[in-house]
C-alpha cells in the first residue's frame, strides 16, 4: 500500500503548480502519494490574483484571526490530514496545525526559511520558532544558509536539517528562452534596440515598484528609447498603469509564465528588482539575465543562488540607481549555466528527505 503524505499550504500560487507536479511524480515513482491542502490567499496575496490548483490538490476551510500586527490561521484539517503517513507544513511559529501535528506519533516535516530573512525577526520569535522544530523529525530549507542558521543557533541536530533547494520551471523557462532568443530578429537584439529592463514578480511594497518607476523616469531622461516591461499583479499594479496610460515606454502585462516571458526577457537587458528578491532569481537564472537589485535587508534566501554578474547591488536612490544599471547594461551579460535549481531537483530532494524520514 502507497504511503500517504500530505502538504499543507496557506494557499497554492501559480508558481508552485510545476514544483507539486514534479513531486506527484517523484513520489509515485517511490510508491507514495501526494496531497496538498491549502486554503485561499488573502490581503496582498489575493491582490497577486495568482491562486492555483492541480490534479494532487484538495481545499481547506480556514479560519483567520488578526492579533496586534500579525494574523493566526485555523485550518480544519480533515480525517485524512491527521492520518496521513507523513504531513509536511510550513516552519513558521504562527502555525498552529505545526503545533497540532507536532503532537501526533507520526512523522511531521516543516519546510520553510530556516531564519528570518524577509522580516526583522527577534528573540522571541527564533526560540518559539525553534520549539516547533524540535517537535518535527525533520527540517527542509531553501538555502544553505538557512539550514546552517537552525544548525548552530538553534543547535538542532544536522541530521534532521537538509536543505533541499527552491525554483519555479526553470527547465521549461530555459528551453522556451533559447528558442525564442535563437529565433529573434536582429532589431530584436542590441545595439540595434534601446535598452530594456524587466520587473517580475508582485506588485506591492516588498518589491518597492515605486522605487522602479522613479528609477525609470530617471532612466528615460539619459536615454529617450529606455523601455521597462513589468510581469505580475497586486495592489500597487495602479501605479503602473497610470503611468504606462501616459508613457508608451512603460507595459504592464500582467502574470506572464513560460513561453511568453521567455520571448519578452529576448528584449531585455536585466530584471530591475530593488526590492525582496526572491524566487525571481531563479527565473533570471534560466533566462541568463542578471538581476539589478539594492542593498535591501529583507532579501529570500534564492538570492544566495545568484553569483557574481548575475547579481548587481546598486546604489538605494533611484537616480543613482538608475545611472548605474545603464552604464552596467554596456557590459556583457552572464552566461547561462547549466548548474541552476530546477523544480526536478528540488522534488528529488523533497522525495529523498520523506522517504528518510519514513524509514525512521
Amino acid at each position: 500500500m502507497s504511503a500517504s503524505v500530505v502538504v499543507t499550504q496557506p494557499y497554492v500560487p501559480r508558481y508552485r503548480v510545476p514544483l507539486f507536479d514534479a513531486l506527484a511524480a517523484e513520489l509515485a515513482q517511490r510508491d507514495m502519494d501526494l496531497t496538498v491542502y491549502s486554503g485561499q490567499p488573502d490581503g496582498e496575496q489575493a491582490g497577486r490574483n495568482d491562486q492555483a490548483t492541480g490534479a494532487w490538490h484538495r481545499d481547506l476551510t480556514v479560519r483567520r484571526v488578526r492579533v496586534g500586527p500579525r494574523q493566526l490561521e485555523y485550518r480544519d484539517l480533515p480525517h485524512e490530514v491527521r492520518t496521513a503517513d507523513l504531513v509536511v507544513s510550513e516552519l513558521s511559529g504562527l502555525n498552529l496545525e505545526g503545533w497540532r501535528l507536532g503532537m501526533r506519533r507520526r512523522p511531521l516535516v516543516l519546510w520553510g526559511h530556516g531564519k528570518s530573512y524577509t522580516s526583522p525577526g527577534g528573540w522571541l520569535s527564533d526560540r518559539v520558532e525553534w520549539a516547533l522544530a524540535r517537535r518535527a523529525s525533520h527540517i527542509m530549507t531553501y538555502a544553505p544558509s538557512g539550514a546552517r542558521f537552525l544548525i548552530e543557533e538553534a543547535g538542532l541536530d544536522p541530521s534532521r536539517v537538509t536543505s533541499i533547494g527552491n525554483s519555479t520551471d526553470t527547465a521549461a523557462l530555459r528551453s522556451f528562452y533559447i528558442d525564442a532568443r535563437d529565433a529573434a530578429p536582429d532589431t530584436d537584439r542590441r545595439p540595434a534596440r534601446p535598452p530594456a529592463a524587466l520587473f517580475i514578480g508582485g506588485i506591492d511594497s516588498t518589491k518597492r515598484i515605486d522605487f522602479v518607476l522613479g528609477a525609470f523616469e530617471h532612466a528615460t531622461a539619459a536615454d529617450p528609447g529606455f523601455r521597462l516591461h513589468v510581469v505580475g499583479n497586486g495592489p500597487l499594479a495602479p501605479l503602473v498603469d497610470d503611468l504606462a496610460a501616459r508613457d508608451a515606454r512603460v507595459r504592464r502585462y500582467g502574470d506572464l509564465r513560460g513561453r511568453s516571458l521567455a520571448e519578452l526577457a529576448v528584449v531585455a537587458d536585466a530584471i530591475w528588482m530593488p526590492g525582496r528578491v526572491g524566487l525571481v532569481a531563479v527565473d533570471a537564472l534560466a533566462m541568463g539575465l542578471p538581476v539589478h537589485t539594492t542593498d535591501f535587508e529583507f532579501h529570500a534566501p534564492e538570492v544566495e543562488f545568484l553569483q557574481d554578474g548575475e547579481l548587481l547591488r546598486l546604489p538605494d536612490d533611484p537616480a543613482a540607481f538608475a545611472r548605474a544599471s545603464l552604464a552596467a547594461l554596456d557590459g556583457p551579460a552572464p552566461e547561462l549555466r547549466d548548474d541552476i535549481p530546477t523544480v526536478q531537483s528540488v522534488a528529488r530532494n523533497m522525495a529523498a528527505v520523506f522517504d528518510r524520514v519514513l524509514r525512521g
